[in-house]
């Protein structure tokens, strides 16, 4: 009996969530076709041999679902045929569709090692089990030849005999020189793939973000400043740059990328959503996505203020980095460094596109060494890379220097004017070698806005006690507040913080004010952590204003002989010792001065080098140590991607903020459990219910998550329940409630 007569298609894609099920040819046409906008979009990012290889890789990838358990699995029992080697396991059809492919046809217009490229980018473009030989041969010799003439009637060329020949070929290459032209190849049609499969644009052509840019600045009655026009002008170069805060280094980097593909990084997720809301309501350009942990949610919110519903293919874009410009976090996109299956796709978009990371400074040394072989990678392959920094640690670019990466740096740094055209001076600074308390705050007055930066949230809460002890109303705020109060706290201390607002008030916090929200206070009282970060927290206070008065607005409390927030467990603070001690050391002979935008960059310049920080740095060894680590791991060694978190965190309920919320939590859960695809909202209401759930939510360190602190509630086993205490005015406190 012929398969044609059982199977009137031959099937790549069910229909069972789709409208329709989709044939091999047609969903192979599908792949070409977005192909050819990928190419005449982006015509550079490929020679033109590459372009004849993917173009075959896209027309080979599927033939090999041209088998009887692959066609049955798509169709209900009663339309299957019946299958002739039911004991052995099912193959994956990226590894018979080599069996289909016309190994000697194919020889005569490519080399052998091109012929591997195409080969090896057909078979491994799924990430499967290791392929069952025994099986593999008894499919390819009994199952496969009677679908060869259905194929062939479709339009497909491939070889008359399907054979284990490609074998040979398949094997990937351990050196990175002849690994770089597979990725190409390999991501890109899974780029290709999934945009086909999604029904989404592979790439969506960049628009006009230059002349949006020059419309926005035009419309705040200015023109480009010396260090816009500078990356304006040098767009085509890996750069580092040294520029104050407040500058305007977002819209210099925004010109940089000009109109082409690009991704714009930052440490927190606040400051992501606020560039991306920038991009969109002030600056006008449309063509960006958002892309970090929580951009399901974000998405959602903003859907809900326009009254909108969510476009989940928008969020389908910015997933698969179809969109010309996304503002991300690093970790989303760098941890293809270890080379586990599947990272292709990243590494090949990564490879024509501009990547700009900005207050590098900020990353764990962990991170900084996944960044550094990153770029590495990419400006092998041809992307480019933008490192911005108010405040960049010379130490930085020695390891790009020692691991080759090409880069150019000015000798100067790009500084804020004022009006008049000279060095905006914003601080005046204070050592105090005192522990930070209230009464050292208040003896030196707190008529205007006065913002306290802390270490650690338990000094954090028990300074906010100190104050409410004398009477005096002051505001809280730290990572440990459930969502709905933070994000109130948030809404409040930036409504204080703008320029305009003229009020006084005290806000006590702790470093996550440090690049994440935009706010601008009087005067800063603030514990030492070491240099980089006393920096960050001093461009919280006249932001964009000169300070023209010689008392200090900035105090720095060093009193403690280590950096608080040593760990429980390790007995070791997690800011290095070496760069504390070499902070404070070095900013004790600037006690009393104005420190200008230039000074801040002298004084990291002193601290943060081999020869300061010594041999003995966690900092210095923790980078050598990973980039090592990283260098020593063989391509596709590790099969999974890497958690890029240095620190774990868990997310939690406080038992008290569950008891007082508990009939609508267990309604949330009734109805989420109840849902079921077949209802069209599926997808957009269970994202609405996680939502108003995490509003309930607040993240602790792993380390303080263990079994006596945990009460299980049946139906809510999935976001464990915490007997620590909680209050909305102090947020979580470690100690286990007794009345809750």
């Amino acid at each position: 009996m012929e398969v044609e007569s059982l199977f009137e298609k031959l099937l790549a894609k069910s229909s069972k969530f789709l409208n329709e099920a989709v044939t091999i040819m047609e969903h192979t046409n599908s792949l070409l076709i977005k192909y050819m906008l990928l190419k005449a979009l982006y015509p550079s990012i490929l020679t033109e041999k590459e372009w004849e290889i993917l173009r075959d890789a896209c027309y080979y990838h599927d033939i090999g679902k041209a088998n009887t358990k692959f066609q049955n699995k798509l169709r209900p029992i009663i339309k299957r045929i019946e299958d002739q080697l039911k004991d052995f396991e099912e193959v994956p059809h990226n590894y018979l569709s080599c069996a289909y492919m016309p190994i000697e046809k194919l020889m005569k217009k490519y080399t052998i090692k091109e012929l591997s490229y195409l080969l090896m980018a057909v078979y491994y473009h799924h990430d499967r089990k290791e392929e069952n030989k025994e099986a593999s041969e008894e499919i390819i010799k009994y199952d496969l030849p009677q679908y060869v003439e259905t194929l062939k009637k479709e339009g497909f060329d491939i070889a008359d005999t399907p054979s284990t020949n490609y074998d040979r070929y398949v094997k990937k290459p351990e050196e990175l020189e002849e690994l770089y032209p597979f990725i190409r190849i390999k991501g890109l049609l899974n780029k290709i793939d999934y945009a086909a499969s999604a029904n989404i644009p592979v790439e969506i052509p960049p628009g006009d973000l230059e002349n949006k840019l020059d419309s926005y600045i035009e419309y705040l009655d200015s023109k480009p400043n010396e260090l816009q026009t500078y990356l304006r002008k040098h767009s085509e170069e890996n750069l580092v740059i040294s520029a104050s805060t407040g500058i305007g280094k977002t819209e210099a980097a925004l010109y940089w990328i000009g109109n082409t593909k690009g991704f714009f990084t930052l440490p927190l997720k606040v400051s992501i959503n606020a560039i991306y809301d920038r991009l969109k309501e002030r600056i006008g350009y449309r063509n960006v996505g958002l892309l970090h942990s929580d951009y399901y949610f974000e998405y959602m919110k903003r859907a809900k203020e326009d009254d909108e519903d969510i476009n989940l293919t928008d969020l389908e874009q910015v997933r698969k980095l179809s969109m010309p410009l996304t503002i991300t976090t690093i970790d989303q996109i760098i941890d293809f460094v270890v080379l586990y299956p599947g990272c292709e796709m990243k590494l090949a978009t990564l490879s024509y596109s501009k990547l700009v990371i900005d207050e590098i400074q900020m990353y764990s040394p962990r991170l900084v060494a996944f960044i550094i072989m990153g770029l590495k990678y990419i400006t092998d392959m041809g992307g480019k890379f933008l490192i911005m920094s108010a405040t960049l640690p010379p130490l930085f670019l020695k390891f790009l220097i020692k691991e080759e990466i090409p880069f150019k740096q000015l000798d100067k740094p790009f500084l804020k004017l004022n009006q008049n055209g000279q060095v905006i001076s914003r601080h005046v600074m204070k050592i105090v070698e005192k522990d930070l308390t209230a009464d050292e705050v208040l003896k030196r007055g707190i008529k205007r806005k006065t913002l306290i930066i802390v270490n650690t949230v338990k000094k954090a809460q028990a300074l906010y006690k100190e104050f409410k002890e004398k009477g005096i109303e002051v505001q809280l705020l730290h990572a440990r507040f459930i969502k709905k109060e933070r994000t109130k706290k948030e809404e409040a201390i930036k409504r204080l913080g703008e320029k305009t607002n003229n009020d006084s008030g005290i806000w006590i916090t702790t470093q996550i004010v440090e690049a994440s929200i935009d706010i601008d206070f009087d005067i800063l009282f603030t514990e030492l952590s070491e240099a980089t970060g006393l920096f960050q927290r001093m461009g919280r206070v006249y932001r964009d204003r000169d300070y023209e008065r010689d008392e200090p607005n900035v105090y720095v409390f060093s009193g403690n002989p280590l950096p608080s927030g040593v760990s429980d467990i390790e007995k070791r603070s997690v800011i290095d010792y070496s760069a504390f001690k070499k902070s404070k050391e070095i900013l004790m002979k600037y006690d009393g001065q104005r420190i200008s935008e230039s000074l801040k960059m002298e004084i990291i310049e002193q601290i943060y080098n081999m020869e300061s920080l010594g041999s003995d740095s966690r900092y210095v060894k923790k980078i050598k140590q990973t980039l090592s680590q990283l260098k020593s791991v063989s391509p596709y060694d590790q099969k999974f991607k890497p958690d890029l978190r240095e620190f774990k965190s868990v997310q939690v309920i406080p038992l008290s903020v569950f008891n007082y919320n508990k009939e609508k939590l267990f309604a949330l859960v009734d109805e989420l459990e109840s849902l079921t695809y077949e209802k069209p909202d599926y997808v957009l209401r269970k994202l609405e219910i996680q939502e108003e759930i995490r509003e309930f939510i607040v993240e602790i360190p792993d380390i303080y998550f263990n079994q006596k602190i945990v009460k299980y509630v049946k139906k809510f086993r999935f976001c464990p329940i915490v007997k620590y205490k909680y209050s909305s005015e102090l947020g979580l406190i470690l100690e286990v409630d007794r009345n809750a």
